[in-house]
């Protein structure tokens, strides 16, 4: 079916900018327009609700990240020098596009690069889930899947990240002293 309507609404999104809505607010505008099982999968897949059995778009998207969650654990653990293989999680397919842009991500030595290149390439890789199908449910999704992207950008800030790298060294520096007393 196609969502001529609802696809042209939609704003253009960048990574960097400021999210026009929230996904948890797309995902019930959204409700208005597709039928309930697309809204259903739109939850599945945006929202993170369980059970990606039953739809073939979901389970398609799933081993995308997947993959990518693989090649990720690969190159950090070659780097680190552990064993990754026990965080390894099966999939179905293979993209040789998933690993060639995780291991451009991994020769950056910047954190921020790195995330920045993993995420275009989650990006490109929702374009090609839409392909020519512009109005089409894919476009609805892909939307979803590059609005999350657009806001996981927009949550991080310099005075944040420092929060959390602090609360993490207090942590460790506590579970140290713990241990040797």
């Amino acid at each position: 079916m196609a969502y001529y309507s609802l696809v042209a609404s939609l704003p253009n999104l960048q990574i960097g900018d400021e999210p026009p809505f929230s996904t948890e607010e797309y995902v019930s505008n959204c409700a208005q327009w597709v039928t309930e099982r697309e809204t259903e999968i739109l939850r599945k897949v945006l929202l993170k609700e369980a059970d990606i059995a039953p739809c073939p778009l979901c389970k398609m998207i799933y081993d995308l990240e997947c993959q990518i969650r693989n090649a990720i654990a690969r190159h950090r653990g070659q780097k680190l020098g552990i064993d990754f293989k026990e965080y390894l999680q099966p999939h179905d397919g293979f993209s040789g596009t998933i690993e060639t842009f995780v291991s451009d991500a991994f020769t950056r030595t910047d954190p921020v690069e790195l995330e920045q290149t993993l995420d275009r390439g989650r990006w490109k890789l929702t374009d090609e889930l839409i392909g020519q199908n512009f109005f089409g449910f894919e476009k609805v999704l892909g939307y979803g899947i590059q609005l999350k992207i657009v806001e996981r950008w927009n949550r991080m800030d310099v005075h944040t990240g420092k929060e959390k790298i602090e609360a993490v060294i207090t942590a460790n520096t506590e579970k140290e002293e713990t241990a040797e007393a």
